[in-house]
């Protein structure tokens, strides 16, 4: 009875990372180039295995009998960002791009040119020096240099992302993915790091001027998995309390002399 306790707490604490997540995915459905997490849930008894290996292959462990199964509650086991593409939007800006297929947009720092950053999000701008920047004043790299403007209503950026200007090629657009995309940290909302990997050239990278990548979560289904996963949680406010009343009786009652 005990452990039916704290399974189900180990089940709430799941139903709280649901929660939560969907509510996070709900409030940057609005964000350019914005990209989901996902949440991945396992039974506890396959992660404790996965944690201890091949231990019962050696002789560490003494030979015993299997006497049946037992549910040990679950764990979210990953959270991981789903890097699917988001809907193009025309915005009629021609400072706004948009990708599409592989690749994310290389920003820096003016501040400290050793932070670079990436993301989908191609919301930019021209500042008061020319350089295209997005709202946080980070510059969009190019393959020479940061991206400058010189006449924001004549420039124009082919699909390939190349920077015309006169139809002259001025730069383009440093667009790049990783080996592991999977091994990308969040910075913020909408920015992602690598770890321990370098950044690798898109070859043929699709770059849309005048247009934005909507983020990729579907409103009505992050909806349905909050409300889901409120109402399992408070099923297992329920389960607990039943347990709780059972155990009083068990202790309080059952075999009681009279």
């Amino acid at each position: 009875m005990i452990r039916g306790i704290y399974d189900t707490v180990a089940g709430m604490n799941v139903q709280i990372s649901r929660t939560e997540n969907a509510s996070y995915n709900l409030s940057n459905a609005n964000l350019p180039g914005f990209k989901k997490d996902l949440i991945i849930v396992k039974p506890f008894q396959e992660l404790v295995q996965l944690s201890v290996g091949q231990l019962n292959n050696t002789n560490l462990l003494p030979n015993r009998s299997v006497l049946g199964e037992t549910n040990n509650g679950a764990k979210v086991e990953q959270v991981y960002i789903d890097l699917s593409n988001g809907q193009t939007s025309i915005t009629g800006n021609n400072t706004d791009f948009a990708l599409q297929g592989p690749g994310f947009f290389t920003l820096m720092d003016p501040d400290n040119e050793e932070n670079i950053y990436y993301t989908r999000n191609g919301s930019f701008s021209i500042d008061p020096d020319g350089y295209l920047v997005n709202d946080m004043g980070l510059r969009v790299m190019g393959n020479d240099g940061a991206i400058t403007v010189n006449n924001v209503d004549s420039f124009w950026v082919d699909n390939k992302g190349n920077v015309m200007e006169e139809d002259v090629v001025v730069n383009t657009f440093e667009i790049v993915t990783f080996d592991n995309t999977d091994d990308l940290d969040r910075f913020g909302s909408n920015f992602l790091l690598p770890q321990n990997q370098e950044p690798i050239p898109v070859e043929e990278p699709i770059v849309i001027q005048s247009c934005l990548e909507n983020a990729n979560v579907e409103p009505v289904k992050e909806t349905v998995e909050l409300i889901s996963a409120t109402r399992a949680y408070e099923t297992g406010q329920k389960i607990i309390q039943s347990q709780d009343s059972m155990l009083d009786i068990a202790i309080n009652k059952v075999g009681l002399l009279r």
